[in-house]
């Protein structure tokens, strides 16, 4: 009957040990080219690592190589929001251009066309967080809009 008690006590100290989330660092990540001068880094969503695969959310960090920019595109379902950590660029959003820095912060809604483009000169690192969690199936590519840089 003693050992009841010494079990029930340990069980919440077992299910805390196995729920732990990872913390993630870049560097201990595959980088993913998804185009010439654009890595990316998924810190968590569909393909993230265990621990942080999530369909719900997914998070990238971004590295622009200067004077590169995202592809053109935009989500069906996603709402998506981009966190400027350092360097210099602008965002297209549909025709509209915005200068972005460190610390700039931008929430684009489905069906939006846009793009992200660093500075010549400058690298550009950013965070993008996608809910629901990015999906292939969800991203459209498509044409720079009237006026936008291809």
């Amino acid at each position: 009957m003693k050992l009841f008690p010494l079990l029930l006590a340990a069980l919440p100290a077992i299910a805390l040990a196995q729920d732990v989330p990872p913390v993630l660092h870049p560097d201990q990540l595959n980088a993913i080219h998804a185009a010439p001068g654009v890595t990316l880094w998924e810190l968590s969503g569909r393909t993230a690592p265990p621990g942080a695969r999530s369909d719900k959310v997914s998070v990238a960090l971004f590295r622009l190589e200067p004077g590169k920019a995202s592809a053109w595109s935009h989500n069906k379902l996603g709402e998506e929001s981009f966190f400027v950590l350092s360097g210099e660029g602008e965002v297209w959003t549909d025709s509209k251009v915005q200068a972005v820095k460190p610390g700039s912060y931008i929430v684009i809604q489905p069906s939006t066309v846009r793009s992200i483009r660093a500075s010549k000169g400058v690298p550009l690192t950013f965070y993008a967080v996608t809910s629901p969690a990015w999906s292939s199936d969800d991203d459209v590519l498509t044409a720079a809009p009237v006026g936008a840089p291809k």
